[in-house]
């Protein structure tokens, strides 16, 4: 795979990863709050990143010029990053499902792929063709539609939904995630994945502890470490090698590619879910899925096209 390929191919994984780990933490949520969720992840990979960037720059030397490597510039970048997911994105889209339910929140967060295209365009100078244009809308509209026509659970009906507030802060959700994609890019371009991630993963600690005791006064800071052991292949697959994925794949594609091919967890996880008998066929749902292939399809192709 060359270096041009690498990059997309990556954001994509990190779609994987994304898949895997909100099924595990979807589980945890039930009994642990998301900011020590979030918190055990970041304590869980800053470690191991440490070791990595001396691991992967060739001894202690290297390793101290991949963190000198980052200049004030990325620090600030990858500190906004952190700030607009963990901090105020994330809880956006709680008050939204909150407000409306698990499946419209996600749709209207899930578009943020499309405040990513108009920002790099705007600010950037990076141009889609008509093809690619349609294939980003086309694959967007896929994700809703997966994310629409998901199994209901208990808590995503009944009365007392206020649509108004939870569209409003779905938007608010999509921004803000749309802004973290920016800011990987940004802060992420030309430096090592695993001192980038080291930083951002101390930054999230800070934060998770601050909101979670602020939010959850009464909740653990962190999960028991007897669950920890128990899910530590989770939050490796997750929280480490998604988050290097996230990071490069981000840093070494176009605004508008990389940010679409890291927003599809919700459409990987139907086969998986289908394959492991834990969900139904749908029509809409399979809809969906091809909308998405295809989209992807005329996205990163599409400037060999017309």
């Amino acid at each position: 795979m060359n270096a041009e390929s690498l990059g997309p191919f990556l954001a994509f994984m990190s779609s994987v990863t994304w898949a895997v780990g909100a099924t595990g933490y979807s589980r945890l949520s039930q009994t642990y709050s998301p900011y020590a969720i979030n918190f055990t992840r970041a304590i869980f990979s800053f470690p191991i990143f440490v070791l990595a960037v001396f691991a992967f720059s060739g001894g202690w030397h290297g390793g101290l010029e991949s963190f000198a490597a980052l200049k004030a510039v990325n620090y600030g970048w990858l500190f906004i990053s952190m700030v607009a997911s963990y901090a105020v994105g994330d809880i956006f889209f709680m008050a939204s499902a909150k407000a409306m339910g698990v499946p419209g929140a996600l749709a209207i967060a899930s578009s943020y792929p499309i405040f990513n295209s108009l920002a790099s365009s705007v600010f950037e100078g990076e141009r889609l063709g008509l093809v690619q244009i349609a294939g980003l809308l086309i694959t967007v509209l896929g994700v809703v539609l997966v994310i629409l026509n998901g199994p209901r659970r208990g808590d995503d009906k009944g009365s007392g939904r206020n649509w108004t507030k939870g569209i409003l802060y779905g938007f608010a959700t999509a921004v803000f995630w749309a802004l973290n994609s920016l800011a990987i890019a940004k802060g992420g371009h030309g430096v090592s994945p695993f001192a980038g991630n080291a930083f951002r993963m101390i930054v999230a600690a800070c934060l998770c502890a601050c909101f979670g005791r602020y939010f959850y006064p009464k909740e653990r800071v962190m999960i028991p470490g007897a669950v920890l052991l128990s899910t530590s292949w989770l939050f490796f697959v997750e929280a480490v090698l998604g988050s290097l994925f996230f990071m490069y794949g981000l840093s070494h594609s176009t605004m508008a590619i990389g940010s679409t091919l890291s927003s599809l967890a919700p459409v990987i996880s139907v086969p998986v879910a289908w394959a492991l008998g834990m969900e139904k066929f749908s029509f809409y749902r399979t809809l969906g899925v091809i909308l998405v292939v295809a989209g992807i399809c005329l996205l990163v192709g599409g400037s060999q096209i017309l």
